[in-house]
C-alpha cells in the first residue's frame, strides 16, 4: 500500500507521513528539499522499521522535473493507494501594484499545474484500485476571502479548488477511476504560515496581526492535528462521500475529539 506525499519535508506534509507510516503505510516522499526529505525518512525508519519509504527530489514549478517524479514513482511502483498534494507557494505583496508576476506564475505553477500534470500523469497508477484509489488536494482558507497582499496564495488556491472539482467530474466517467477531494485544513501552526505572518506584518497587510494573535493564542491546529483529520479522510469516510468532497480540518478535528472523548 504506497502512498505518495508532496511536499513532505515539512508542516503537514510531514506529520503526515509520520501517521501514515505508523498505520503501514509505505510512502513515496518528494519535496525541493531532499536533505529534508532524508530527515522525515530517517525518523520513519527508526519509529516505523516495517514502513518502506523512498525520497524523490523534485521542482513543482518546473513541469519537467514533475513529469521526472512522476516517471520515477512509475519506474518504481506499480500502484498507488493514495496521493496527497500538500505543496503550495505564494508571497505576500504589499498592495496589488506591488503583485509580482513571477512569484504569481510560479504560485500558478505550483498549487495548480503541477497538481494537474502529476495527477494526469500518475493515472495509470491510480486506476483500478479496489478500494478506489484516493487523492487529496491541500487548500486554503483564503481562496474565498481575498484580503490585501494575497493575491499569488489566494487565486491559485482558488484555481486549486475549482480543478478537484474538474477532476471529480472527470473521474465519474472513469470506470475504474480514482476519487479526489479538498482538504482545507484552515490556521495550521506551521514553519510556514509563522514565515507567512512574518512578512505579511513587515508589509504592514491588514491580515498579519490577527494571523498573529491567533497564533500566540493557540487558536489554530497543530500540524499534528491537521494530518489525523486527512488520515481520517483517506482511512475511514466512505467512498461515496469522499469523492468530490470538501473537508474542513478544524471540524473533522472537533468532531473526532468529541467522539473521543
Amino acid at each position: 500500500m504506497w502512498t505518495l506525499i508532496t511536499g513532505a519535508g515539512s508542516g503537514i506534509g510531514r506529520a503526515l507521513a509520520l501517521e501514515l507510516a505508523a498505520r503501514g503505510h509505505n510512502l513515496i516522499l518528494a519535496g525541493r528539499t531532499l536533505a529534508k526529505l532524508e530527515a522525515v525518512a530517517e525518523t520513519l525508519r527508526a519509529e516505523a522499521p516495517d514502513c518502506e519509504v523512498m525520497t524523490l527530489g523534485v521542482d513543482l514549478a518546473d513541469p519537467a522535473s514533475t513529469r521526472n517524479l512522476a516517471q520515477q514513482v512509475s519506474d518504481a511502483v506499480d500502484h498507488l493507494s493514495a496521493f496527497v498534494y500538500c505543496a503550495g507557494v505564494g508571497e505576500p505583496a504589499a498592495d496589488f501594484a506591488s503583485l509580482d508576476l513571477i512569484d504569481f506564475q510560479e504560485a500558478l505553477a505550483v498549487n495548480v499545474s503541477a497538481p494537474m500534470l502529476l495527477t494526469q500523469s500518475l493515472l495509470p497508477l491510480l486506476k483500478g484500485g479496489d478500494p478506489a484509489s484516493r487523492i487529496v488536494m491541500i487548500g486554503a482558507g483564503m481562496d474565498k476571502h481575498a484580503q490585501p497582499g494575497t493575491g499569488s496564495y489566494g487565486i491559485s488556491k482558488m484555481a486549486l479548488r475549482r480543478l478537484v472539482r474538474q477532476m471529480s467530474v472527470e473521474f465519474d466517467t472513469m470506470s475504474d477511476g480514482p476519487v479526489v477531494s479538498l482538504f482545507q485544513p484552515g490556521l495550521v501552526d506551521t514553519s510556514g504560515i509563522r514565515s507567512h505572518v512574518e512578512k505579511a506584518g513587515k508589509l504592514n497587510l491588514p491580515h498579519a496581526e490577527w494571523l498573529a494573535r491567533r497564533l500566540e493564542a493557540g487558536e489554530c491546529l497543530t500540524a499534528e492535528q491537521a494530518a489525523s483529520a486527512l488520515v481520517f479522510t483517506l482511512n475511514q469516510v466512505p467512498e461515496s462521500d469522499f469523492h468530490g468532497a470538501v473537508f474542513n480540518g478544524a471540524d473533522l478535528v472537533d468532531s473526532l475529539s468529541f467522539a473521543g472523548s
